[in-house]
């Protein structure tokens, strides 16, 4: 039976509607510091649930990584059973990932050029005071042997005076995270729903709670490898956390050069609803910038997020492209086997917005992009999601052109195919230039508020 109020809140159920955010980077120096810090946040009730009764002004959550682990006095024996990924840590995979170039490691925003980064601690707001009230409040109960290494503010646009989902090329974020068993409410105050894997039948069904949290069975039946003691690792997961920073103006740029030549692959010139530069930003993402799926809605923006749709019936990409952004994060049913393919490779993501927003036409210095949060059973969903489907196209008949978005590349291309039932020529965006840089992160373990308690007890062993 799924407990809610044992699993960690922004897991399960999103903070959608918390719109600042603060990350702080915390290093260990005294273990006997550590348990007694987490031992107090639990004894006030300061770490947020899933579940509440009320609705918090601020919320705050922890996750720590492999070393932390090691600092807070975790046994070597109970180390060796988690998952080798975690024990690398991201740096360590960062080829692997695509974190080369400009994203390598040595590239990177202090404090993660390190592997001094033991807790993540992610507070939430209702607003920016009482985000700052909470931060502060925290920061004074550290005891001396907690060293904060550094934070990043974060939050939902700001755009035209109004504040949204939009993450800084322009588009809707957040539209598409699964559906899971046993989870309800999420997604009610939002005009779209959360869909889960195909069923083979055109529809969709809710993904087993085990693909996100440990002790429960998968898309397969079967549990998740388990860290022992399981204790400490029931209803936990593992967090995935990444800097991206996003380039808008070569973004921006980028556009303005190639849509002269877009147009030209139009035999009845830009559809009515929508410019050139919005048509070819859609084709290279997979929706228009209001959300609105290229499937669903091939020539204009509908003002329509919502989920309930699939790609086998465009295989040529006529009218989502093959190599868009969306596809390839989310294939949905586009790679056959009734869904399977993808079926073992959901995420749920919680990114938020970092930096100000950049109004159109100007220029600036300022530092922007999208805090990338990922939770998941195992680290091999996230890297199969980045290595094989973002960084190499092989699955979406794209040969090695990375994701036009946020694909690893110096300069890449993309193929829009063409449309037998308009005469749409096929398009291809040539010299793309990075759009998406990593500036840091690591992969981090989430425990429940049960082994939460256990780290605070000391008493960890496995047998």
């Amino acid at each position: 039976m799924l407990d809610l109020s044992n699993i960690q809140g922004n897991i399960l159920l999103g903070y959608a509607s918390f719109p600042h955010a603060r990350f702080l980077y915390l290093g260990i120096r005294s273990a006997d510091d550590a348990r007694a810090l987490v031992q107090r946040l639990l004894n006030t009730d300061s770490i947020t649930p899933a579940q509440w009764d009320a609705k918090p002004d601020t919320t705050l959550n922890l996750a720590l990584t492999f070393n932390g682990l090691r600092a807070f006095g975790v046994p070597e024996e109970s180390l060796a059973t988690f998952p080798a990924e975690f024990q690398d840590g991201m740096k360590a995979r960062a080829k692997l990932l695509g974190d080369v170039g400009e994203s390598s490691p040595e590239k990177w925003d202090e404090p993660w050029t390190t592997s001094q980064v033991h807790v993540l601690v992610m507070i939430y707001g209702k607003t920016a005071d009482v985000l700052e009230a909470r931060c502060q409040a925290f920061r004074e109960m550290l005891p001396s042997g907690i060293e904060e290494l550094g934070h990043q503010p974060a939050g939902l646009l700001c755009i035209d005076g109004e504040t949204t989902r939009r993450e800084h090329f322009g588009f809707v974020d957040g539209l598409s995270n699964p559906s899971v068993e046993g989870v309800h409410g999420e997604g009610k105050a939002r005009a779209r729903e959360d869909i889960g894997n195909p069923d083979g039948k055109g529809g969709f069904r809710k993904i087993p709670v085990g693909e996100f949290i440990l002790g429960y069975p998968g898309e397969g039946g079967e549990l998740a490898p388990m860290p022992q003691p399981s204790l400490l690792a029931e209803d936990a997961t593992y967090l995935v956390f990444r800097k991206l920073e996003q380039n808008v103006q070569a973004y921006r740029r980028y556009l303005d050069e190639q849509v002269a030549s877009f147009t030209q692959a139009l035999p009845d010139g830009v559809p009515a609803g929508a410019t050139a530069r919005e048509f070819l930003a859609a084709k290279m993402m997979g929706r228009w910038q209001d959300g609105s799926s290229l499937v669903k809605h091939p020539n204009e923006p509908a003002n329509d997020t919502g989920n309930t749709f699939g790609y086998a019936g465009d295989p040529a990409g006529a009218r989502c492209p093959l190599g868009a952004h969306v596809r390839r994060a989310n294939p949905r049913d586009a790679l056959g086997f009734g869904g399977r393919t993808m079926s073992r490779r959901r995420l749920i993501r919680r990114g938020i917005a970092y930096g100000k927003y950049l109004p159109p036409g100007q220029q600036d210095e300022e530092r922007r992009g999208i805090i990338f949060i990922a939770f998941n059973s195992g680290f091999d969903q996230f890297e199969f999601v980045q290595r094989v489907w973002m960084n190499f196209g092989d699955d979406f008949q794209q040969g090695n052109d990375t994701d036009p978005i946020a694909g690893s590349r110096k300069e890449g291309r993309m193929m829009i195919p063409g449309d037998e039932k308009t005469g749409r020529q096929p398009f291809i965006c040539f010299d793309i230039p990075s759009f998406v840089e990593t500036r840091g992160g690591d992969y981090f373990f989430a425990p429940s508020l049960t082994g939460l308690s256990l780290l605070a007890s000391g008493r960890v062993q496995t047998s």
